[in-house]
């Protein structure tokens, strides 16, 4: 049996989807330093200190913002002593017209942190190629 229907419009596919706003990203160059929250002879740097530090030191370098990572921390002390302690990593990402500022600015934050504390060292990790960021 043929079934006629009169009226009924043919089914149409659905419209694509409207491309989402474009992304523009960005090249940035990123730096991590991943800084002890052991002091030699026992103690820790205190919340308190650790704040004052990223309030006085690290940000009027980055006023425009960084991240910081809590975690814990494994290495060997130059006395061959296995150190495991709290750490914090700071990240901090900048265009490359600011890579040779940003550095020194880094290395800058680097050894005042190893003075004020007592470090024997603060790692610093450089990612050498570009990374594609947006806001």
């Amino acid at each position: 049996m043929l079934a006629l229907y009169a009226n009924v419009p043919a089914q149409q596919a659905a419209p694509a989807p409207t491309p989402a706003a474009i992304i523009r990203a960005e090249k940035y160059y990123r730096t991590d330093l991943y800084m002890g929250m052991s002091i030699p002879g026992g103690a820790m740097v205190s919340d308190t200190d650790w704040e004052k530090f990223l309030n006085d030191v690290v940000t009027p370098f980055f006023p425009d913002g960084f991240t910081v990572l809590s975690g814990r921390g494994q290495y060997r002390e130059a006395s061959g002593t296995i150190a495991k302690e709290p750490s914090h990593v700071l990240v901090f990402l900048y265009r490359r017209a600011e890579r040779k500022s940003a550095g020194a600015k880094i290395e800058s934050i680097r050894a005042e942190y190893k003075k004020r504390f007592d470090q024997e060292s603060v790692l610093r990790v450089d990612i050498t190629k570009a990374v594609s960021v947006s806001f």
